[in-house]
């Protein structure tokens, strides 16, 4: 009896250790965090760094060599076409012409005249073509909702409509220049004496706008043709990013554009534009880059008040976009033997699978062939995974704290009290 009760007592003590040897030298599962193959819109854009500027910008010169008065414009004044003074100069008093001068001035007030009469046929034509083009768009908005015609075709018969316009003001504004350079020539004809310089002369704005610097502000001695102001139109803003060559080959006039980091709520414009000429500029790590100037258009009706000439942005280019593609988060990828692969839960147990992949845009990529929606995949999968190797699902952090209702003013969204009308330019709203 004594002998069993000895043999049973080292046959429990042999099975508890040969039980916890099993244990200790047994494989243990891995903590991971893993992430599911879903179906979903997916979209590709090119991204990078912006900025703003005015489609026109007008640097207003003197016309004439004389003493300048002060400017008491400031930047941001609204300016007014025919009408704004932006600056005042009494001409220096020119001495007696003789006959060879004369003969030069006569000629350059023709031509002055004859670049005015340039400048309204160009007026007229543009104003023609104008016509032609409202026509053309009230004609295709009336087909557009019947589907007689292509959506396309309305949209081009609009743009162009736009771009029409903005020629015509273009045209307007150059038609008022060359009438002041006639002016300029013709008085730098007449003959003076010493009490003719006294006469004053305004230099008014050619444009509706607000003036955008002042080149010259304290009164003294001007040169003919020395800049003083810079004037535009605020609401004719336009969006300029250098993209790298090849990103730009990848974008067409047309493409989506979202606008953000700007110090608003997202704006949504058009690439109007990729120039054709390319530059080198060399980056901050040191690295000589070939990049394309790209111009984008606002859409209309954006609350781009507050944007002005030089602010930067960030801009985002649609290249490629689908409502249904099979994805997979980009942490869950890998490279192995030159082909992607990722690590695909099965059983408690991460099995390596290889993938064929499509479109990327940092975030996530498109499925072609190589898993299923639904998939549970190994995120940032790190050197102990292998193939077969247990794995378990990493317990999340508790739930993230809400906001109390005592939020601070910084915390309002921005679009909330947001401005659109901060211009105060009567033109603006005409």
């Amino acid at each position: 009896m004594a002998l069993r009760n000895r043999i049973l007592f080292w046959a429990v003590i042999a099975l508890v250790v040969v039980s916890l040897a099993v244990w200790a030298f047994s494989p243990r599962a891995v903590d991971v965090d893993i992430v599911e193959v879903q179906r979903g819109p997916m979209t590709v854009s090119v991204e990078e760094e912006g900025e703003t500027r005015i489609h026109d910008v007008f640097e207003i010169s003197a016309p004439v060599a004389g003493q300048l008065e002060r400017i008491g414009l400031d930047a941001g004044d609204c300016v007014y076409e025919g009408e704004t003074v932006v600056a005042v100069i009494k001409p220096i008093a020119a001495p007696v012409l003789d006959s060879r001068s004369e003969k030069q001035l006569s000629a350059v007030a023709d031509a002055a005249a004859a670049a005015v009469r340039a400048a309204a046929a160009e007026l007229d034509r543009v104003r023609a073509e104008l016509s032609r083009a409202e026509t053309d768009a009230n004609r295709y908005r009336q087909l557009a909702p019947g589907g007689s015609i292509a959506r396309q075709v309305l949209e081009r018969a609009e743009a162009e409509e736009r771009t029409l316009h903005a020629a015509a003001r273009a045209a307007e504004a150059a038609l008022a220049m060359r009438r002041q350079e006639l002016a300029a020539a013709r008085a730098a004809l007449r003959p003076s004496s010493a009490s003719e310089g006294g006469e004053l002369i305004d230099v008014i704005a050619p444009i509706d706008g607000v003036l955008l610097r002042r080149l010259r502000q304290s009164e003294g001695p001007v040169a003919q043709g020395a800049p003083l102001v810079e004037v535009g139109d605020p609401d004719e803003i336009e969006i300029i990013s250098d993209l790298l060559s090849e990103d730009a080959v990848r974008i067409s006039p047309g493409d989506p554009v979202t606008i953000s980091d700007w110090g608003g709520p997202d704006l949504y414009g058009k690439v109007r534009r990729i120039e054709p000429f390319a530059f080198t500029k060399v980056s901050a790590l040191g690295i000589e880059e070939q990049r394309v100037n790209v111009v984008m258009d606002l859409s209309p009706g954006q609350p781009s008040a507050r944007l002005g000439h030089g602010y930067r942005v960030d801009v985002a280019v649609e290249v490629w976009s689908a409502d249904d593609v099979l994805t997979a988060p980009m942490t869950a990828l890998f490279k192995q033997d030159r082909a992607w692969s990722v690590y695909r839960v099965e059983r408690g147990r991460a099995r390596l699978r290889q993938v064929e992949i499509g479109h990327m845009n940092g975030q996530v990529a498109e499925i072609l062939a190589g898993l299923e929606p639904g998939d549970t995949l190994v995120e940032h999968p790190s050197s102990r995974i292998e193939d077969r190797v247990l794995v378990r699902a990493r317990q999340s952090a508790g739930p993230v704290m809400e906001e109390s209702p005592g939020m601070t003013a910084d915390a309002v969204p921005l679009s909330a009290s947001w401005d659109t009308d901060a211009s105060g330019c009567d033109f603006l709203i005409r």
